[in-house]
């Protein structure tokens, strides 16, 4: 039988370990509502006195959760990331393509409207300068949605290289934690944090993590490069490049060592806004480009044929496209006819005065199919064009609202496997309250046994 003083170690053990219980709970508690925290459990063991069962220890803390539930997390994060980014920049992008002073299909219909007019009073100067108006103003909303396009590539731009910047803290951090990680007995609080960097930098770079045998944590992006290898951390920069039309390259920098991941960054906000930047907005400015040139090059070929008030032909109503690419930026009245609205070629070649042949051509372009491709009219493919947009933005919406829905069933998983009940740590808490209690007293017992027995001798 144990002596009086191996019961008071016992005892004092008793209350060691239910304090240690009691610490738990309460830091369960404080971190209900941290982002990332993982419900963490005392672990007590008894301990072996022969000849009798001898008293606990707390022999540490133990952390709840799944990395296989953490990987699909981040897989979720990756798609969420990509979605919410590509979302966001073509609702923009189709908000500036359709503006409440009127867009490239007003444009065009306003300026085949003001010919109409002009059709019916081929002398009406008001008409005339109308029908200038109009073409200027139509030739304005090509210019306004192609900047609109090149200014949406450019905060494209902006924020890659803000996500390079939050990205490259996040791949230090999980370095700098699996420093403080190497050894026995992990620090649950740097677990916790690792693993939602690792959440954060897979919704941002589109990269996966894995946890080694050694326990440490590897990042790689989707393309293969590595960008956290141990307690090794890469960088990600973005840099300005001709390659790429003057828009930011992106590099994963180590050392002296760098690798273009521009084009295999997959998922991840950086995945969308290259996505949207390479891919749709470029898309996007190549059809209004094609519009464009289509649309000068139509109408300035009847204008060339047909008459001004003086009789003389050969005349463009928009200055000439040279290619197609830029077509739409480039778009303006050619100055002789913006200086001179007599000189909007209404007749018909060698018609008396009054003529109205040229007007009824150039108003008889609105409804033939000389736009893509010769399959739609101009205004029918304006709207297509703004309309591919729109559908895009859709899609990415839609893909936005399932990435939510799996990121709130996992949460749910997560939660229920790892997360703080409130109610459970209550119930821990009287649990622990009452050992503690028992233990106390059971400490004053034999204290008074041991008071009693220093009396006697």
């Amino acid at each position: 039988m144990p002596g009086l003083l191996g019961l008071l170690d016992l005892g004092a053990g008793a209350l060691a370990a239910q304090n240690a219980g009691i610490a738990v709970s309460g830091r369960n508690t404080a971190n209900v509502n941290t982002e990332g925290y993982a419900r963490e459990s005392v672990t007590l063991n008894s301990e072996l006195a022969a000849p009798t069962i001898g008293g606990v220890t707390a022999s540490g803390v133990s952390r709840s959760g799944s990395e296989l539930l953490a990987a699909r997390e981040r897989l979720v994060d990756s798609d969420r990331g990509q979605s919410g980014s590509l979302s966001a920049a073509l609702l923009s992008l189709e908000s500036d393509l359709t503006p409440s002073q009127g867009s490239v299909v007003d444009a065009i219909a306003a300026l085949f409207g003001g010919i109409l007019d002009l059709a019916s009073a081929p002398f009406d100067a008001s008409l005339r300068q109308g029908v200038v108006n109009a073409a200027t103003q139509a030739g304005m909303s090509f210019a306004a949605a192609a900047a609109a396009i090149a200014r949406a590539r450019s905060d494209a731009d902006a924020r890659l290289t803000d996500q390079t910047k939050q990205a490259s803290n996040l791949a230090a951090q999980i370095a700098a934690a699996n420093r403080a990680l190497a050894g026995p007995n992990p620090d649950p609080t740097l677990l916790d944090q690792r693993d939602l960097a690792a959440r954060k930098l897979s919704a941002i770079t589109g990269g996966q993590a894995r946890v080694d045998t050694d326990g440490k944590m590897r990042f790689v992006l989707s393309g293969g490069t590595v960008l956290v290898d141990g307690d090794r951390a890469a960088a990600l920069t973005a840099t300005n490049d001709a390659a790429y039309g003057n828009h930011v390259r992106i590099d994963v920098v180590d050392g002296g060592h760098a690798v273009d991941v521009t084009r295999t960054l997959g998922g991840g906000g950086m995945g969308g806004d290259l996505a949207f930047r390479d891919g749709q907005a470029v898309q996007a400015a190549q059809s209004l480009d094609q519009l464009a040139y289509d649309f000068a090059t139509q109408v300035n070929a009847v204008h060339r044929a047909n008459a001004g008030q003086d009789g003389q032909t050969g005349r463009s109503l928009f200055v000439p496209p040279a290619q197609v690419a830029g077509a739409a930026a480039a778009m303006a009245v050619d100055p002789t006819v913006a200086a001179d609205p007599r000189k909007v070629a209404v007749a018909g070649p060698g018609a008396a005065a009054g003529d109205n042949a040229g007007a009824l051509a150039l108003a008889a372009l609105k409804d033939k199919n000389l736009a893509g491709g010769g399959t739609r009219s101009f205004i029918d493919e304006a709207i297509r064009s703004i309309g591919a947009v729109g559908s895009a933005a859709a899609t990415a919406k839609s893909n936005l609202a399932v990435a939510v829905a799996r990121t709130d069933t996992l949460a749910s998983v997560r939660d229920s496997l790892s997360g703080v009940s409130q109610d459970e740590e209550m119930a821990k808490l009287a649990q622990f309250q009452h050992a503690h209690e028992a233990a106390a007293k059971f400490v004053g017992v034999v204290n008074d046994l041991l008071d009693n027995l220093m009396t006697t001798l």
